[in-house]
Order: C-alpha cells, then structure tokens, then sequence
C-alpha cells in the first residue's frame, strides 16, 4: 500500500482515511461499552495520544518511502547523466577529429593536378558536409549546456548591447548578407547571457537558408506592457514544417526530425529565461518573436 501511495494527494487521502476510521471505531467502541464518565475521559485522552503517535508513524512511513523512491531515481538520473556526459565527448571529439581528416583528405585531393576537374563539385560537397557535422558537435554541446545550466541565474542585461556585439560578429562572418537593426540606446531586462547564442543562432539561420546572394535580415526591439518584444524577420523562403514545430512546440515526435540544433538552443535558452517564441504568419521570409519579461 506504501509503494502505491507515492503523491502528496495519496499521502493526505491515506491520512485522511485512516484518522476518520480510527476516531468513529474508537469513539463507538469508547461510548459503547463504558458508562462511567471519568474512564470515558481517560479512555478518550489514551486514544487521542495513540492517534498522534499512530499517524506520526504512518505519515513518516509514508514519506520516508517517498523519499527513498526519490533517492533512488536521483542516483539513476546521475548516473545516467555520467554516462551521457562521457559519451558525448567521446562522440564529439570523434566525430571533429575524423572530419578534420576527411576534410584534409579532400583538400590534398584538390590539390593534386593529377585529379580530374569534374571531381572538384564533388570534393567542394565533402568539405561542405564534413563542416556541417563539426558545427552540429559544437550545437549539441551548446544544447546540452543550455539544458545543465537551466538553472543559472538572470541578470539584468542590456540588450541594445547584446544584439550589437552579435550584429558586428555575424557581419563580419556573412559580408554578402545586409543586417538592419532597429532598436533604443538603452534597453535593460532581466534575462540570462546566453540570450546572445539566441539572437546569433536566428541570424546565422536566416543568413545560411536564404536562397538570395545577398539575404538581407532585420532584428528590432520593441517594448510591451510584459517586458520586451525581439524581433527577428528575414527574407528567405521560410520555414519547412518540422522546424515550425520545432520551434513552436519544442517537441520531435519520432515522425518529425528538425535538419538543425539552432532552432531548438533559440527556444531552450528563451524559455529557460522565462520568455517565449512566437512565428509570425508572413507571406514572404520568416518573422520570428522573442518575447522575454522585463
């Protein structure tokens, strides 16, 4: 019955049930069976210390054992998190040594005048594909921190700052593409640092989707009566479903898989910061809303 009776709800239900039960039996037994007023009493103040040193027992029965199946799961999520920590290096530093060699395999291959020119297309894509899968190592590891560090603290930040050091590193990085900003000198909000690897992860993904030489995206910030609205509109071809639902819903069911981790770090670290993402219906690009408390 204790296994069963694991939720604060059952606790009280059981403590509840049991101390009814025992004060009608008893009083029905008490008035019953004794007719002299005085061991009445005395019968009636015996029961009541039985009743508080009974339940006291029951109700440290019960937690206790709640307590111990909480022990436990704790000690299997440790080291379950263990074990995903040390498999998570070992893939990662795996997965950029043997594309670093692969890589530099393709680099000798284009350097070799021997090779054919029509093979050129095809090593340009090994090299593409091999920095993907370094960039997707270096994301998991982003999730994954963002995920641990749940619980770090917010501060309150400038934003105006933030989006203008994440503006001028993205720049620098994408010549072709045009970034515009509209946003105040100052804005402060509580949130947390990470907000930065937010903001740069939708501007890499609307730069690096866009269809267009030269993608043009535009980051504004807008105050609300619930703290600060930022706004993120590019002019690419849009969202694919899946990472609508990725970014709305949070969720990858087994028939969804999202083709990137950017998505999924934007909307752990908004919503860790205790904001939320919204994707705004456009009929060109994709407007994506970052809203966090002020």
């Amino acid at each position: 019955m204790i296994g069963r009776l694991q939720s604060a709800v059952g606790i009280a239900f059981t403590y509840l049930f049991v101390g009814t039960s025992w004060i009608v039996v008893t009083d029905y037994v008490v008035l019953g069976l004794i007719g002299d007023p005085q061991t009445t009493a005395r019968l009636q103040t015996a029961k009541g210390w039985v009743f508080v040193v009974g339940s006291t027992c029951l109700v440290y029965a019960l937690v206790r054992s709640n307590q111990r199946r909480h022990e436990r799961t704790t000690d299997r999520l440790e080291h379950a998190l263990q074990q995903t920590s040390v498999l998570h290096r070992l893939l990662r530093h795996n997965l950029r040594n043997n594309c670093n060699v692969i890589r530099g395999n393709a680099e000798l291959l284009e350097a070799n005048d021997e090779v054919p020119a029509d093979v050129d297309p095809y090593l340009e894509e090994i090299k593409h594909q091999t920095d993907r899968l370094v960039e997707l190592g270096s994301k998991t590891r982003c999730l994954r921190d963002a995920v641990l560090d749940g619980d770090e603290p917010v501060r309150r930040l400038d934003l105006t700052a933030a989006i203008d050091a994440v503006v001028d590193d993205v720049r620098d990085r994408y010549p072709s593409a045009t970034i515009e900003t509209d946003r105040p000198e100052v804005c402060s909000v509580r949130t947390t640092p990470k907000i930065e690897r937010a903001f740069r992860e939708l501007l890499d993904n609307a730069i690096e989707h866009s269809e267009r030489a030269d993608p043009a995206v535009r980051i504004a910030v807008r105050r609300t009566r619930e703290g600060v609205d930022v706004v993120v509109a590019d002019d690419g071809p849009g969202l694919p479903a899946t990472e609508r639902t990725v970014l709305e819903e949070g969720i990858e069911s087994p028939m969804i898989h999202s083709e990137g981790l950017g998505l999924w770090i934007v909307r752990t670290i908004v919503v860790q910061a205790g904001g939320s993402v919204e994707l705004v219906e456009e009929s060109q690009g994709t407007t994506i809303v970052l809203s966090l408390p002020d």
